[in-house]
């Protein structure tokens, strides 16, 4: 997922990969970890950052949530078939089984029954079919099509076709005729059946990982009004409609959204894990949206208003390691500045590797993040498969960056366009004093070290950033990625091969897509040694052509109230699982 300026974190990290068929978890009644008495008051009192620019969220729509303000609110509202544990593990949710065809094409899901709407509606087999398809038609311009895009047959072809008024048109160079939609060939439902039938255009043995994402969440197809299938995103504010909400069948309801700070949810009393024994204990939780860091960590220490602080600013955080309710973990993301190749000087590799090699990313860690983080080339996070342990920086360089190679380089593309240099500017979100004191020291050390370079900063918020870098048109940027699932495709060939929808850097490296292309379609187990050698060199072509400059792996921070019981805590993604909103309680206090 996109990263916006929240904090990922988790107090342990476990993560398990192998054959996702045999990982499934059951989904049973769940247990919490604390047999406090329970307060009478069950509201559950949540700061939330928005990213900065607005003290509203970027949206609510499964198909257009792509950061990580949105996507752990969308996935308490929409339920999906498979989810995510507290271990990153494939857990059934809105389906109890999945057959997968002995080719590993073909993945059946059976949903569960009892499932309905927050209305009271049943939910079935073709809702999910609906949003999938809706998620990948070009009249929706889901900014996350890539999910299932790059796995569904035909979903590629579909997705990139054009939309003129609704109506479909080939894309240049399509030779197959136009396709309308992909349900009932390639994504098929049988409602008397519960079934929900998805063929593959190869085998991808992370597929069951990506169906946890929001693209795959059944939706009301009757509320979803507006022009391109709700794209305008305009039906949102009717899902606060009635007693009970609608449009959602999650473990939980939007009951308020103002837009203006204030999103109340309540639980859905319709939801199918009610009858499974899986009832949450809130019977509210109100997230009061914050556009600043520091004003929404300023707000949790300034009493105990709220039970938990989504995220705490660098320069805070030493104070806060020594509180009961403080947490931490090395979070599976990484940060790097991106250079869309597209726009000058980031269209010439040396300028790109000066750039890149000009930061010293020790300094960064100690200066800005206090050392809360780590300083990184890599863009597979340690704590991931695949994680790289013989991974080099650009000719070697330490992860201090190295000056001299970095003016030689720069030298090199003065040469080449004869010194004249066109006008940078580095865009990044002032979310928070940590993130402005992060790009003043980048605009120092490149202008330090590049003669010439004349870095200037420019401030964007973040929704206005997401929409710039889904446009390809934001030319040098801060940038984040956390993990959508454990799987080094969801961080390669996700971000990186040329043809990938989420390549947002125009960047292209044809010996790196063909192994990224090669490891994806690798499932058997016995080969996974040769599909994570396949990505670890991909991988290592994409940092020494400065397919993004990657500077750190982050290290989460968040305070969460000692009276907050259950098994809440956050998993490697930075979020709180499914089961944990479901075995949350207030303790007496």
């Amino acid at each position: 997922m996109r990263l916006g300026p929240r904090k990922f974190t988790l107090p342990g990290l476990v993560v398990l990969m192998g054959t996702l068929a045999l990982l499934l978890a059951s989904c049973g009644t769940t247990t919490t970890t604390s047999g406090a008495p329970k307060a009478k008051d069950q509201v559950l009192h949540m700061t939330w950052n928005s990213g900065g620019g607005a003290q509203d969220i970027p949206t609510l729509d499964p198909s257009q949530a792509q950061d990580s303000a949105s996507i752990p609110l969308v996935d308490l509202i929409f339920d999906g078939l498979i989810t995510l544990d507290k271990n990153l593990k494939p857990e059934m949710w809105g389906a109890d089984k999945v057959d997968v065809s002995s080719d590993g094409m073909t993945y059946t899901f059976h949903v569960r029954s009892g499932q309905e709407f927050s209305n009271g509606k049943a939910v079935k087999a073709s809702d999910y079919a609906w949003a999938m398809n809706r998620a990948l038609d070009p009249c929706v311009a889901s900014p996350v099509a890539g999910y299932l895009a790059g796995t569904v047959k035909d979903g590629g072809t579909f997705n990139g076709e054009t939309c003129d008024n609704g109506k479909h048109k080939a894309a240049t160079g399509q030779t197959s005729p136009v396709i309308d939609s992909l349900v009932g060939t390639s994504i098929i439902a049988d409602d008397s059946a519960s079934t929900l039938k998805v063929i593959l255009g190869a085998p991808a043995g992370y597929f069951l990982d990506v169906m946890t994402y929001s693209t795959s969440f059944a939706l009301d197809q009757s509320i979803v009004t507006g022009a391109n299938l709700g794209a305008d995103g305009k039906w949102l504010d009717s899902l606060a409609t009635g007693s009970t909400g609608q449009g959602g069948s999650g473990m939980f309801y939007v009951s308020k959204w103002n837009h203006t700070g204030d999103l109340i949810l309540k639980p859905n009393p319709n939801w199918w894990g009610v009858k499974a024994g899986k009832a949450p204990t809130l019977t509210e939780i109100d997230f009061k949206i914050f556009e600043n860091g520091d004003t929404l960590y300023n707000s949790y220490q300034a009493g105990t208003q709220y039970d938990y602080s989504d995220g705490i600013p660098a320069a805070q955080i030493a104070a806060a390691k020594g509180q009961p309710d403080y947490y931490e973990y090395p979070a599976l993301t990484f940060f790097s500045v991106s250079m869309n190749w597209k726009f000058p000087p980031f269209d010439n590799l040396d300028a790109r590797q000066a750039l890149c090699l000009a930061i010293n990313r020790d300094t960064i860690v100690q200066s800005v993040f206090k050392g809360n983080a780590t300083p990184s080339w890599h863009i597979v996070p340690k704590g991931m498969p695949g994680y790289n342990t013989s991974l080099q920086g650009i000719e070697g360089a330490p992860t201090a960056g190295d000056a001299a190679k970095a003016k030689a380089h720069w030298d090199k593309y003065l040469a080449s366009v004869n010194n004249k240099v066109p006008a940078i500017h580095y865009a990044y979100n002032p979310s928070s004093s940590t993130a402005t004191l992060y790009a003043q020291a980048l605009q120092g050390m490149w202008n330090a070290a590049l003669p010439g370079s004349n870095v200037q900063l420019e401030t964007r918020d973040w929704k206005g950033s997401l929409k710039l870098r889904n446009a390809k048109q934001l030319p040098f940027y801060r940038d984040g990625w956390g993990a959508d699932y454990p799987d080094p495709q969801d961080f390669l060939t996700l971000l990186f091969d040329t043809n990938a929808p989420y390549n947002l850097y125009n960047a292209s490296i044809p010996a790196a897509d063909k192994l990224m292309e090669a490891a994806d379609q690798i499932s058997d187990q016995s080969q996974q040694a040769d599909r994570m050698s396949k990505y670890n060199q991909a991988e290592q072509m994409l940092v020494d052509n400065v397919a993004t400059c990657p500077v750190y792996q982050s290290t989460g921070h968040y305070r969460v109230r000692t009276w907050v019981k259950g098994d809440f805590v956050q998993t490697a993604q930075g979020q709180f699982p499914l089961d944990a909103w479901a075995t949350a309680y207030i303790a007496q206090h």
